[in-house]
């Protein structure tokens, strides 16, 4: 039974004209009179699951946002989707993200920073406590809840990941010595991983510069590859084909100006030992 079919019907006018559909297009694309549809829209009359089903086709919906029609609908989640519970402080893009790494079959990521997937605790809290744009404290402990939840996730198995970091990255004294130490320890430990290929740029490296963090994740056809750009005070899910591909060579790039994986190891190390 529907929890509330007018909140519903409010959900499903917000998501028909974010579509930009008119009530006459989609109903006839359903088969259904337009005074049904009508009557879903204002709540008269509770919606059923087929009929979900039928406009979230019609709607071309993300399993992102079909996730947050069931939520209203009352529906419960599969256990995998940990993130629901999370749901208040995260936005769409999140989300989308979040679903997107718990379907990659591989990750490739260039970055100036620790990227999330990778960092330890101390590391990204710092991250996120002193971000501009964390505007609660209790905001934050649950966002950093999330992160930590990635990164479990995402290096826990056995899916390939390639990092290409800035050497930069092991000198970021913002997060404080011991946050520090820690995390230089978690790359070190991620990089002995068989499924984990971690490389550093060296300072003096030819390399032309970048501001921020590109990963490509590789996905189950029919989607092949997106791929998700962060920078200072925003990020984007990028799904253009050309664009992707375009990303994924900036990564061949910076991956060819690095140091073997095994000189990578010794810098880290290096690093590690000076502090």
């Amino acid at each position: 039974m529907v929890r509330d079919p007018a909140r519903v019907g409010a959900e499903l006018r917000r998501l028909r004209k974010e579509a930009g559909l008119v009530m006459r297009h989609v109903a006839q694309r359903a088969g259904w009179h337009e005074s049904t549809l009508s009557r879903l829209e204002t709540g008269l009359t509770p919606i059923k699951p087929d009929q979900v089903t039928v406009l979230a086709d019609i709607l071309e919906l993300t399993p992102v946002t079909r996730m947050r029609l069931d939520r209203v609908l009352g529906v419960e989640r599969e256990p995998d989707t940990w993130w629901v519970r999370y749901a208040e402080v995260l936005n769409r893009d999140y989300e989308d993200l979040i679903l997107l790494e718990s379907q990659a079959t591989a990750m490739e990521v260039a970055s100036t920073i620790v990227p999330g997937p990778l960092q330890a605790l101390g590391y990204a809290r710092a991250t996120i406590m002193q971000s501009p744009f964390v505007p609660d404290p209790d905001d934050a402990e649950m966002l950093l809840e999330v992160r930590l939840q990635r990164a479990r996730i995402m290096t826990g198995g056995a899916m390939p990941i390639s990092a290409t970091l800035s050497e930069a990255v092991l000198s970021a004294s913002f997060c404080g010595r011991v946050a520090l130490q820690e995390q230089l320890q978690r790359l070190l430990d991620l990089s002995r991983l068989d499924h984990v290929s971690l490389r550093i740029v060296p300072s003096d490296a030819t390399a032309r510069p970048f501001l921020g963090a590109v990963t490509v994740l590789d996905l189950p056809a029919p989607h092949a590859a997106v791929a998700h750009a962060e920078w200072e005070n925003g990020s984007q899910i990028i799904k253009d084909e050309r664009i992707v591909r375009r990303h994924r060579r900036n990564l061949d790039y910076q991956r060819s100006k690095s140091l073997p994986e095994d000189d990578s190891q010794c810098l880290m190390q290096s690093r590690l030992d000076a502090l």
